[in-house]
């Protein structure tokens, strides 16, 4: 998911590193990474991510509080000054990656935290400096600081700040640099009081001995008394003249050396005061880089949204022609369909005229053939007329036909009853009649028992769906019964390991283990009855 493009693009190797350091001991600093604003997630899988109030959050959790973010990448990108809250302070100095910082970062991260650190001498409040990675420009800067300000050996403010971050300064060339300061401050006199950033209101920084001034009323070092000596001692004239000299010898110097510190004094304040004003200029120069990178956002953000309002005028202006575009299309659908469908009005209309006239026509042939058939046949005719008049009849009409055809025949028989039929044909006729009755029978018969066999399978199925069903509710009940004998054997066990017994009678009963050949029980004797006389059937 790392990546993107442009100004959304994801530091290199910014994944591999932890988001937040540890507090590193015996000083307020904190170490992390840069911290990317919400514009960057959609870049980043949402375990990767790490806002700034993600920081602050962190922070919070450790029941710390920062009062101070120092901001040492090259670059403005990542997030701004409104991404973080008010009340803590944010500070940016511009400093270019795989290069040993120069004086003016150095002095600048100096100023800054002793700034800081005097403003905030009553809380506790953390000082959070980061780069990219929050490793190489960060440590060399907070070690630096520590072995020039607070007089730590190199080697123990590397060590102190990799474990504080969890991860080591990776450039070889901030590690020998941070390491050539031990030779450099063995050369350099101790308590010189030449700090620049020395807190206003301190007082200059005093040597280690100062020379004893000797006021003229007191009686010389060199000839000492003792007021337990009995015997007076004369003085040698001689002895007199030395101690006079040396003591003015000795004043004299004590004020040389007096009016040097006076001279190193001023000087030093000449120098802060040059410092301060490299300092102010410094934070100018800031000031008006960053008034300029605001600058800029504002214009390149007043771009953007001359650009996003053109877009969006320009997708007006398309999203308007598509829609007239679609509006023409349509109203030309709607005349084609309107055109096809008086099209397809005329057509019906021109199928109904000749539907009826095909009606009118067949009508008339109609009409021509029943006056025909009434010539002919009067009683069929009228017949016919209401057969064919009750078209929603059918079933009547056939009933009728039939109930025609049955008198007919009625009357035949009765005919040929009456003119004495011969008896060879009446015993065939009774022959006839023994026969469909047979016939009748005999389906009856098949249908009666093939509705038998339905009823009984039917019966074997609900049959068997109870025997299923009765079987496993029988598994069941044969499985609880298992396990409390499982439970119970369990049980005793226990009571036996708790309470062994001594000596232990013989079982009379059969080992549990031995299997012995039971009888089958009635029920289950029909059941299998059943199941042959099945397989029989299905045979």
């Amino acid at each position: 998911m790392a990546g993107g493009r442009g100004a959304l693009r994801v530091p290199e190797r910014w994944t591999d590193y932890i988001p937040l350091g540890c507090r590193m001991p015996g000083t307020r600093f904190i170490a992390f990474k840069v911290p990317l604003k919400k514009s960057f997630d959609q870049n980043l899988l949402p375990e990767e991510r790490f806002s700034p109030r993600d920081l602050i959050r962190k922070v919070e959790e450790r029941k710390e509080e920062l009062g101070l973010i120092i901001d040492l990448t090259y670059t403005t990108r990542y997030y701004g000054r409104e991404d973080l809250p008010p009340t803590l302070r944010y500070t940016k100095i511009v400093t270019m990656g795989h290069k040993i910082p120069n004086k003016k970062t150095i002095s600048m991260f100096r100023y800054m935290v002793k700034k800081f650190l005097t403003r905030n001498k009553d809380n506790d409040k953390l000082i959070g400096v980061h780069c990219t990675h929050g490793l190489n420009r960060t440590g060399y800067l907070v070690c630096r600081y520590l072995i020039d300000v607070e007089g730590m050996e190199p080697n123990a403010a590397i060590e102190l700040f990799n474990k504080s971050r969890g991860h080591p300064i990776e450039r070889i060339n901030y590690i020998r640099d941070l390491q050539k300061r031990a030779l450099k401050n063995s050369c350099e006199p101790k308590n010189s009081g030449s700090d620049v950033f020395r807190e206003k209101g301190s007082a200059p920084a005093k040597p280690q001995k100062q020379l004893v001034k000797h006021h003229p009323s007191q009686a010389p070092l060199a000839v000492p008394r003792s007021p337990s000596s009995t015997k007076e001692q004369r003085p040698d004239p001689r002895a007199q003249g030395q101690p006079q000299e040396l003591g003015h010898g000795h004043r004299a110097l004590g004020q040389r050396q007096q009016e040097h510190l006076e001279q190193r004094h001023l000087e030093q304040k000449k120098l802060e005061r040059r410092q301060q004003k490299k300092l102010k200029q410094l934070e100018q120069n800031h000031l008006e880089r960053h008034h300029q990178e605001q600058r800029q956002q504002k214009k390149q953000n007043h771009q953007e949204q001359r650009q996003k309002k053109k877009l969006k005028h320009l997708e007006q202006n398309h999203l308007e022609q598509r829609q007239q575009k679609k509006l023409k299309h349509l109203e030309q659908n709607h005349q084609e369909q309107r055109q096809l469908e008086e099209q397809h009005h005329k057509k019906m209309k021109h199928q109904e005229q000749r539907q009826l006239e095909e009606q009118h026509h067949l009508e008339q042939r109609q009409q021509k053939k029943l006056k025909y058939q009434e010539q002919n046949h009067e009683e069929q005719r009228q017949q016919k007329k209401v057969k064919y008049l009750e078209q929603n009849h059918l079933e009547q009409r056939q009933l009728e036909e039939q109930n025609h055809l049955e008198q007919r025949q009625q009357k035949k028989l009765k005919h040929l009853e009456q003119n004495h039929l011969e008896p060879n044909h009446q015993e065939q006729r009774q022959k006839k009649m023994k026969h469909l009755e047979q016939n009748h029978l005999e389906q009856r018969q098949l249908e009666e028992q093939h509705h038998l066999e339905q009823r009984e399978q039917k019966k074997l199925k609900h049959l068997e769906q109870n025997h299923q069903e009765q079987r496993q509710q029988k598994k069941l009940k044969h499985q609880e019964q298992r396990q409390q004998k499982k439970l119970k054997h369990q049980e005793q066990r226990q009571l036996e390991e708790q309470h062994p017994v001594e000596q232990r009678q013989p079982c009379s009963s059969a080992p549990r283990n031995c299997w012995l050949p039971q009888e089958l029980s009635p029920a289950r004797k029909r059941r299998r009855r059943k199941h042959e006389l099945k397989e029989q059937e299905m045979s």
